[in-house]
């Protein structure tokens, strides 16, 4: 973990599929970031009604299960009133998913997962530096 503990002020929720095998994977990377991780799988209505209950700082949706599913449920965070700017990370992309995923929300951001873990602590040491 980096040195800077912002577990009580900031959340990262992750969009995942529990039937993922890669799923502990992307969890173990983003439990280190010092923020309480908060997970649903991509599905509407569940994942917004976890967005709008918990209110993350970060976002963090994984395409590696079912492509079409993250790729939507970024989708609806970017055109949503309440939440379009929210950060988004796109991880686990498929090659053949990155167009659609630039058209369909542009302003996310597509990470690989071996960058996921600082690219999201990074969004949210500049969230904290902005609320300071």
């Amino acid at each position: 973990m980096h040195g800077t503990n912002i577990q009580t002020m900031a959340k990262v929720l992750l969009l995942q599929f529990d039937s993922d095998p890669d799923c502990a994977a992307r969890r173990e990377a983003l439990s280190t970031v010092g923020a309480t991780l908060v997970e649903a799988e991509p599905r509407w209505p569940t994942f917004f009604d976890v967005l709008r209950r918990e209110r993350p700082d970060v976002i963090a949706i994984s395409l590696g299960r079912i492509p079409s599913h993250g790729r939507e449920a970024a989708r609806y965070i970017k055109d949503g009133f309440n939440t379009r700017n929210l950060p988004v990370f796109l991880t686990d992309v498929p090659a053949k998913e990155i167009d659609k995923c630039r058209k369909s929300a542009p302003t996310a951001v597509i990470v690989e997962r071996k960058d996921l873990h600082d690219a999201v602590y990074k969004k949210l040491m500049e969230n904290l530096a902005g609320k300071l």
